[in-house]
């Protein structure tokens, strides 16, 4: 009769236990963005959330508790992940994926028998290798003293020694810090890139924005600007199988990032795109379009038939400090820059200004060492005229410029010709007179014979350019500090988005 009490009162207190509604499994996102963060052979990374590592290789699995350093390597055999007391490699990488769903788990830290009672007398319903996991459910104390925890592994429930085990919560937020002092939320996956690891963000949508709007466009910014950068921000990500964290995507800047004003603009945009004839466009955007933006074929090797919505636009409201700039240039900086030796001197510079606003496609030097001509997309015309500052990738601001000044070196010359005086800058290929006979000279250096006796012309060529332009970017689709002028001028997030896209709708 003690034993049917013992076995109802033990039946009972199963029963009553409470369980856990949700299994801690790892989260599917259901509009999931990748994002390449990190290319290094060597960083830690500390999560502070409770992930699964998942070795490709095997398909094995190991729960990893929060507030874990991990350390991953790389070399020719492939991709080590450890940390105190844990070690796997993997030729073919790891995903590292946040859990979510009950709030605590059991992490077995050593081989573990999962029984059908609180006691090694109970028969055995699964084992469980160390770095596995399961849902804790309660805790019970039986007869002998010994604390046991009751577990859900799928469609198993049992019973585990405590001392196997290390209880963990599972937080609602889980964080990754790497070593480029940027925090992320989300998953990851660790893949092979030659010698190194590319550490690769898999997160959903709308938490990836919330690295990128506070990091594109300033947060204290007028919210329906603000507003305006996610909606063009969601559309662009939308086109892209891979995003990088910079701007040869959009700069991505994880949690780290994150201000609640971004996060409110996000939030209140949830799902917009913008779309032509009903499909979401890469919607492209910059700093600072200089008064019009441009069109897309003025300055990328774009077909414009294709991109009816990338065409220039006025630009009223914008006010930045690159809406009008001059730069000067010496001149061994720019024949150097087109292949001639530094020594070569530059006597004349010219601009093929093929766009509908003046955007150039094309510059021609001639030089004392030859003629040469540049034409390309506005990358390749900016990186023709050097800047030293990183903060604008060390190149032109835009493609959208004209020659201001030319400063020449040395002196003209006037000379005696058939039909009387005339002055010259440059006297290359000019044909004169010597007591030999005619010659055509090859270089305006050159000995000339004067009533005070001889002289030494040191030709006439340029020692420095000037440039004025407009904009900073590639000034196609939206400028951002446009939307902040139109946005302070009334203006919706809608309307901002369809004036730079021109025929376009905004919805989800």
């Amino acid at each position: 009769m003690k034993k049917i009490a013992g076995f109802l009162a033990f039946f009972m207190l199963f029963s009553l236990a409470p369980r856990m509604i949700e299994a801690a499994e790892p989260v599917q996102y259901p509009n999931e963005v990748q994002v390449s963060v990190l290319l290094s052979s060597n960083f830690p990374m500390l999560l502070d959330g409770t992930y699964e590592l998942h070795n490709i290789d095997n398909n094995s699995k190991t729960v990893i508790p929060q507030n874990t350093n991990l350390s991953v390597k790389s070399d020719s055999t492939g991709i080590t992940v450890s940390y105190p007391g844990f070690s796997k490699k993997a030729k073919n990488g790891f995903n590292l994926r946040e859990l979510k769903g009950s709030k605590k788990l059991a992490i077995f830290n050593s081989t573990t028998e999962m029984r059908r009672g609180a006691s090694t007398s109970y028969e055995v319903v699964k084992t469980f290798k160390s770095g596995e996991s399961a849902d804790y459910n309660f805790s019970f104390t039986n007869g002998s003293g010994e604390l046991w925890y009751n577990v859900t592994s799928g469609s198993s429930t049992g019973w585990i020694l405590s001392k196997t085990a290390t209880l963990s919560e599972v937080p609602s937020l889980a964080i990754a810090k790497v070593n480029n002092n940027l925090s992320y939320r989300g998953s990851f996956y660790l893949d092979p890139n030659g010698s190194q690891v590319q550490l690769i963000n898999k997160l959903d949508m709308e938490d990836y924005l919330k690295g990128v709007v506070p990091s594109e466009m300033p947060a204290s910014w007028n919210m329906e600007a603000l507003k305006a950068q996610a909606i063009a921000a969601r559309s662009y990500a939308a086109n892209m199988m891979m995003l990088t964290s910079t701007a040869a995507s959009q700069v991505y800047r994880g949690y780290t990032a994150e201000t609640t004003r971004t996060n409110t603009a996000i939030k209140e945009t949830t799902g917009l795109m913008v779309k032509y004839n009903g499909k979401p466009i890469q919607a492209f955007f910059h700093s600072t379009s200089g008064g019009k933006t441009a069109n897309v074929g003025d300055v990328w090797n774009s077909d414009q038939s294709y991109f009816p919505y990338l065409v220039s636009v006025p630009d009223p409201y914008e006010k930045a400090p690159l809406s009008n700039w001059s730069e000067t240039f010496a001149a061994s900086t720019i024949v150097q820059k087109f292949g001639f030796s530094s020594n070569a001197q530059l006597l004349n510079i010219t601009l093929d200004k093929k766009g509908v606003n003046g955007e150039v496609r094309g510059v021609t030097v001639q030089t004392s060492e030859g003629t040469k001509t540049i034409t390309g997309n506005e990358n390749v015309i900016r990186k023709l005229f050097p800047l030293n500052n990183s903060s604008v990738y060390n190149m032109l601001y835009s493609n959208w410029f004209d020659i201001a000044d030319l400063s020449k070196s040395g002196g003209s010359v006037s000379v005696q010709t058939s039909s009387g005086s005339m002055t010259l800058d440059d006297l290359k290929g000019q044909t004169v007179q010597t007591s030999s006979g005619r010659i055509t000279l090859s270089d305006s250096k050159v000995s000339i014979q004067t009533s005070n006796g001889i002289i030494t012309n040191e030709g006439s060529g340029i020692s420095s350019i000037t440039l004025e332009g407009k904009g900073w970017g590639h000034r196609i689709g939206m400028s951002q500090y446009g939307a902040k002028g139109f946005a302070e001028n009334g203006y919706t997030a809608t309307q901002i988005i369809t004036h730079y896209f021109k025929g376009t709708t905004v919805s989800k």
